[in-house]
């Protein structure tokens, strides 16, 4: 079984990272994981935020700064990847990763 999916949805985050309520490291906080398609890493302001390629990433905002960390990088469109968001709402996700 693979350690992450190739789809936008909570079932597809990356296996190791912790979703325990209690956890304060946000390098390692499932809540902080985006997936990002070929359409989105291709949009102006994804990139302004450091997010340069698709895959699986790890995105925060500290102090008006962004911290982007790409943990998985692939290749999938938008059609495949879907638009679910690690929450399920695309309204959350998409404040984050634009879609056009």
């Amino acid at each position: 079984m693979a350690l992450w999916g190739k789809t936008d949805a909570l079932a597809s985050v990356p296996k190791w990272l912790e979703d325990a309520a209690s956890n304060t490291n946000k390098s390692n906080d499932r809540d902080n994981a985006i997936f990002v398609d070929l359409t989105e890493a291709g949009i102006a302001s994804n990139r302004a935020k450091g997010i340069t390629g698709p895959g699986w990433w790890l995105y925060h905002t500290s102090n008006s700064r962004h911290y982007a960390e790409c943990l998985v990088p692939m290749k999938v469109t938008a059609v495949a990847a879907g638009d679910l968001g690690v929450t399920g709402d695309t309204a959350v996700e998409d404040a984050i990763v634009a879609d056009a």
